[in-house]
């Protein structure tokens, strides 16, 4: 009888069963996958490729003037509108000045009063002199006292000095009347520059607080400001040529660096330079963003 090769099937199969049953368990407990079956991660490189060329740059106008608030004011009238061209010393806005103007009568009420003052002093003084110059009379014809001449030198020493105070008093209210009318003027702002109004910071009728800025102007066209960082440092030079890329337009506009800072600012770790436009088009408008795109001559083709 030939049964014998049966047992090493049955072994055979035996393990192939417990080889399944081991790496069920083994999926059911987590234990990782081989190295071999598992797929390899996708390739990132090309999504990290997507930075954009060039330096972030913005227009920035050749010449600007702010027009700021120098008091806290209820309300501002506002004269002008955006894109207005105006010229230099021009009025822009007008503040309300109602205190200030009630503040005013009031120093000048009490000038007048101080003035009076004044007056009144000076007439003191003379009586009291004449009083000093009788008693001294009687004094020297023996029917007056020294006790009298001594009062009546007193009451004059005191018209003298109310006389200096009143004067220091209504040179006083004087130099605050001069302040007020200073301030008053100020209330009224003009344009420090010929130019256009570029931006109206505070709505007509509205507060304003002293220091805020109310009204820009700007003149003179626009030139490129833009950051290079720190790691592309040396790239430009002043004299170098690059294009500009603008958002919003599709055409590409040539301009020449003129300004390099030497030296990398601390927080912003950028280098900040300045270009001027080549022909620039009219209808530039300040604050326009966009990319310099450094000029980078390609290497000789090798001869065959």
């Amino acid at each position: 009888m030939t049964r014998a090769p049966a047992a090493p099937l049955a072994f055979t199969l035996a393990l192939g069963a417990a080889a399944l049953s081991v790496a069920c368990r083994d999926q059911e407990r987590g234990v990782p996958e081989p190295l071999e079956s598992i797929p390899p991660l996708p390739d990132r490189t090309a999504e990290r490729t997507d930075e954009k060329p060039g330096f972030i740059a913005a227009l920035t106008p050749k010449e600007s003037g702010d027009v700021t608030a120098p008091y806290t004011s209820a309300s501002a009238t506002i004269l002008v509108k955006l894109g207005d061209a105006v010229t230099k010393g021009q009025i822009l806005a007008r503040l309300d000045d109602r205190v200030l103007r009630q503040e005013l009568d009031a120093a000048k009420a009490q000038l007048k009063t101080s003035r009076a003052s004044i007056n009144q002093a000076v007439v003191d003084k003379k009586g009291a002199e004449v009083v000093l110059n009788r008693e001294k009379s009687a004094e020297a014809a023996g029917v007056g006292s020294k006790a009298e001449v001594a009062a009546a030198r007193q009451a004059v020493e005191k018209a003298t000095a109310s006389i200096s105070y009143a004067i220091a008093t209504a040179e006083e209210r004087t130099t605050r009347i001069a302040q007020l009318q200073d301030h008053l003027r100020e209330m009224t702002l003009v344009s420090p520059i010929a130019g256009s109004v570029a931006a109206i910071y505070a709505q007509n009728g509205a507060r304003v607080e002293e220091g805020h800025t109310v009204i820009r102007v700007i003149s003179g066209g626009v030139y490129v400001k833009f950051a290079i960082p720190a790691d592309k440092a040396g790239t430009v030079k002043p004299g170098d040529a690059v294009d500009l890329r603008l958002d919003r337009r599709t055409e590409l506009l040539t301009a020449t660096v003129d300004q390099v800072s030497p030296e990398l600012d601390a927080v912003a770790q950028m280098v900040i330079a300045r270009a001027e436009l080549v022909n620039a088009p009219a209808d530039l408008q300040p604050g326009t963003v966009g990319r310099i795109l450094p000029k980078i001559a390609h290497a000789a083709q090798p001869r065959p």
